[in-house]
This record gives C-alpha cells, structure tokens and sequence, in this order.
C-alpha cells in the first residue's frame, strides 16, 4: 500500500484488479486506487469497459465471485469481476447431453 499527498493531505492507495473473460481469452487490469474508491469508480478509472467495448449495465458485478454492488468500496487485493450474460443455459445443456448419452 502507499501513499499519495493530494492537496496537502495523505490517501492511502491500494492495489486491485478488474477482470472481463472470454471463453478463449480474459483481459486483467491492475490498478491502483485510493482507499474511498468504490467499485464503479474502480471499473471506470481501470478503462475496461472502452479497452473490451463492452457496456456496464448488460453485466453483473462481484468481487471474487460474490456478486457486489458498484457503491461498495473496494479492499487491497480485490478482483472485480464483469460477468458476461449467459449464452447458453446451463441446465439445458447438461439435459442435451445426457439425452445424447442415452441414445447411443
């Protein structure tokens, strides 16, 4: 953690990550932020959203695979994590595939 004087004062920075996956590749962003930064100031200053050309409200939100809300604050160490919409239903899926499996 370090610290940086802004207008004469101290803000303790932290360090976090922003995360978008593909299912063939995923892009990491490593940021540093100060500690009163929450999680949409974290996803807007890490740049993901214009690097992957993606929109922020077609995509849930969390941190470490815990669903959040973009006005919490974010801690040392946290990833942020952009969840793409399902394409597929998992369920669905899984019943083709045992179907499949039946019939053969």
């Amino acid at each position: 953690m370090r610290f940086q004087n802004e207008q004469g004062r101290f803000i303790k920075m932290i360090n976090i990550q922003v995360v978008y996956a593909l299912p063939n590749n995923s892009t990491v962003i490593d940021c540093n932020v100060d500690e009163q930064t929450n999680v949409l100031q974290a996803i807007t200053k890490s740049n993901i959203l214009t690097i992957c050309q993606i929109k922020l409200d077609e995509h849930l939100i969390g941190i470490y695979g815990k669903r959040c809300n973009l006005n919490e604050l974010v801690k040392n160490g946290d990833r942020i994590e952009l969840y793409r919409p399902l394409i597929n239903d998992p369920k669905e899926i899984r019943r083709k595939k045992a179907t499949q499996k039946n019939h053969h």
